[in-house]
């Protein structure tokens, strides 16, 4: 199995999960969604960019899978 996978439903690591449940539809959803990673894992985010980050990619994840998170998107981001 390769490490880049960029397949959503398919996890490159047993250890963890490197991509949320959900990949935002377009460009500037996944740009947004990014954003709000970054936001997140320097703090609690309030209930409208909370509910926000949810519907973009379905988990309000804790701060460390945020940061992993927003690594990937970054990189599908940069793929596209």
């Amino acid at each position: 199995m390769t490490k880049h996978n960029t397949n959503k439903n398919k996890q490159p690591s047993a250890n963890s999960t490197n991509l949320p449940p959900k990949l935002p539809g377009t460009s500037e959803a996944l740009q947004r969604a990014i954003l709000l990673l970054g936001n997140r894992t320097k703090s609690e985010l309030g209930g409208k960019s909370r509910q926000e980050l949810q519907d973009l990619i379905g988990a309000y994840p804790a701060s460390e899978q945020a940061a992993l998170w927003k690594k990937n998107l970054k990189q599908l981001a940069r793929g596209e």
